[in-house]
């Protein structure tokens, strides 16, 4: 349990386990993106094994998020995987529009404001919108959460395909792109 983060004092003690998703989200999210920008072909037939792909990695982060319920379950095992399905959603959505150099933020941002605010003065709950501190999680929050995961896949699975509607493709000739003509001169 945490009950500071340097000066910070938190009213509330937090468990680790439910700040350990940050980094899982953030993991997938870098699972991702195609960070070395090779131009790969991407046609739209892809988009069951791109869908396929952020699955698995989801998966692997919350089985590697939940790992510390086996020496002793501080929460349970349903808060680290709506935790992880959270943080996943909102790094992989900041990867997907193009900005992976700062899919960390989103995640550890919801993190902080709601350590730091998501909870009323002197009172033993937490504010809707810092349902990542809870430990109990409801249906609706299954239900959201769930849906925010199964539309930011989405729009990662699709991202490539837009862009190819979009013309801007990574195999759309440019003038910069384009080599220049093989030139012969006589020895």
């Amino acid at each position: 349990m945490l009950d500071s983060l340097g000066f910070m004092v938190f009213e509330t003690p937090v468990s680790l386990l439910l700040l350990i998703p940050t980094l899982a989200g953030v993991a997938v999210a870098v699972g991702t993106d195609n960070t070395a920008r090779i131009p790969l072909p991407e046609p739209p037939r892809l988009i069951g094994t791109r869908l396929a792909w952020v699955s698995i990695l989801t998966i692997a982060a919350a089985v590697a998020a939940n790992l510390g319920q086996l020496i002793g379950p501080a929460v349970p095992w349903q808060a680290g995987l709506r935790n992880t399905l959270v943080h996943v959603s909102l790094a992989v959505v900041t990867s997907a529009v193009g900005y992976i150099s700062v899919a960390w933020l989103p995640p550890v941002g919801l993190t902080l404001a709601s350590m730091l605010f998501g909870y009323p003065p002197s009172e033993p709950r937490y504010y809707w919108w810092a349902v990542i501190m809870e430990k109990d999680v409801t249906p609706g929050q299954w239900a959201v959460v769930i849906g925010a995961f199964t539309v930011a896949a989405s729009i990662y699975a699709l991202a490539p395909a837009r862009k190819l509607h979009l013309g801007k493709h990574p195999f759309t000739a440019t003038p910069e792109r384009q080599t220049p003509p093989l030139v012969r001169t006589k020895p």
